[in-house]
C-alpha cells in the first residue's frame, strides 16, 4: 500500500504544482511581454525562446516569491519547480502570439 500511496502524493503534489505555475505565468505575462516585444519579432524561434527565458526569469521569480508569501512556506520546497513550469508556459505561449503576429503581418502584406 505504501508504494500507491506515494504515487497520489506525487500526483496531487504535481497537479498543486501546476496549478501555482499556472497563476505565476498569468501574473507574470504582461510584465515579460514588455520586456521581450521590441525585440521579439526580429529573432528566430530558437533565438526567442531564450530571449525569454533570460529576460523573464526575474519576473517569474519574483512573482513565485509572492505566491510563497501568500500560500505560506511550504509552497518554498516547490519553488524551483513553479518557476521552470511557469517560464515554460509563459515562453509557449508568447512565442505561439508572436507567431501569429507575425504570420498575419505577412498575410496583409501579400
Amino acid at each position: 500500500m505504501p508504494p500507491f500511496s506515494g504515487l497520489l502524493t506525487k500526483l496531487i503534489d504535481s497537479d498543486r504544482v501546476t496549478q501555482m505555475a499556472e497563476r505565476v505565468a498569468g501574473r507574470s505575462r504582461m510584465g515579460v511581454w514588455q520586456r521581450t516585444m521590441h525585440q521579439l519579432p526580429t529573432l528566430g524561434p530558437t533565438e526567442a525562446r531564450g530571449y525569454l527565458r533570460a529576460r523573464g526569469i526575474a519576473i517569474v521569480h519574483e512573482e513565485t516569491l509572492r505566491l510563497i508569501e501568500q500560500e505560506g512556506r511550504l509552497v518554498a520546497r516547490y519553488q524551483a519547480e513553479i518557476e521552470d513550469a511557469a517560464l515554460q508556459l509563459l515562453i509557449d505561449v508568447i512565442s505561439v502570439q508572436v507567431a501569429q503576429s507575425q504570420a498575419a503581418g505577412r498575410r496583409r502584406a501579400a
